[in-house]
């Protein structure tokens, strides 16, 4: 991919628009009622009763402090061995190395996520009201066919200077490097590509697009909520063309996405090319309560049933 200096391309957006910021988004057709369905299913009480949380630290790298906080399935019999998936965060969860490990838990919902989907029926109220009828019933319709079966989840801090100081291509090192070896030593994870995916949300999105699509001996599998990849939409697609290789690919957008036009684009270039990806476009703006409803859902069931 050419490189257009990635990083201050990603820091001028999120400059004028952070997180919290909104794109223009389409009317939203048939949103399911999360007042009354969200009563019909109670969750417990304790949504990280069924997860171990590992907190890791590594050695100083690169000028930032490495972290990574790990969620693994408890129960899980002796022998069997889980798919794994890194999943980055976004830009405001880089100010610190300890906020944006702990990004996709404590700040992004994660552990709720990961309740609902082992718990279905989801509910509206579990995808934070932003959720269409037709897709409430999908999502619920493939959980009852094929249940959640369990996924180790990585999630590392992704620092600021990715892409510039930091090259892509040294954080994908450290992951493959350092970060991979431990989970697979230190939890029930499988060490093969084909069950390691990697994704993230608007600048991990990015991040996951880059270091996914060039690492094949990595990840098998490659996923992107919201990246932020306005600007660099010509890149995407000939990376992809290029390095995809017949993986798992799926692109996310919601209505309310900063980015919603560039991913709409690069899945239709894709699709032109005739190469084959998934994408999706749900409800929601590009905000926190999207990751903790159709981001981490939408997520964490696609991931399951693609890297069994």
């Amino acid at each position: 991919m050419r490189r257009r200096d990635l990083l201050a391309h990603a820091c001028a957006l999120f400059g004028a628009a952070a997180l919290g910021c909104r794109g223009r988004g389409d009317a939203a057709p048939s949103i399911a009622s999360s007042s009354a369905s969200g009563d019909a299913h109670a969750r417990p009480a304790d949504v990280r009763a069924g997860l171990q949380v590992l907190d890791w630290t590594f050695p100083d790298d690169h000028g930032d402090a490495r972290r990574a906080v790990v969620l693994v399935p408890k129960g899980v019999p002796a022998g069997r061995k889980l798919p794994v998936l890194v999943a980055l965060h976004g830009m405001t969860e880089t100010q610190s190395p300890e906020r944006g490990a702990h990004g996709w838990l404590d700040w992004y919902g994660l552990d709720a996520a990961l309740a609902a989907i082992e718990a279905p029926p989801l509910t509206a109220a579990d995808f934070q009201g932003l959720v269409t009828e037709g897709r409430l019933a999908a999502v619920n319709a493939e959980l009852q066919k094929e249940p959640y079966a369990g996924v180790i989840v990585a999630c590392p801090y992704l620092p600021s200077a990715i892409g510039g100081a930091l090259s892509f291509d040294d954080y994908a090192a450290w992951i493959g490097g350092a970060l991979l070896p431990r989970v697979r030593k230190e939890t029930p994870a499988s060490s093969e590509a084909r069950q390691t995916g990697i994704d993230g949300v608007s600048l991990g999105g990015m991040t996951a697009l880059e270091i996914g699509l060039k690492h094949p001996e990595l990840f098998g599998v490659v996923g992107a909520l919201q990246p932020a990849i306005r600007g660099i939409v010509g890149d995407v697609v000939e990376l992809v063309a290029q390095r995809l290789a017949g993986r798992p690919l799926r692109l996310v957008t919601s209505s309310g996405d900063y980015f919603r036009d560039d991913v709409t684009s690069t899945s239709e270039r894709l699709r032109a090319m005739g190469i084959a990806h998934e994408y999706l476009s749900t409800q929601g703006p590009h905000d926190y309560v999207w990751n903790k409803g159709p981001g981490a859902i939408e997520m964490m069931v696609w991931h399951d049933r693609v890297q069994r």
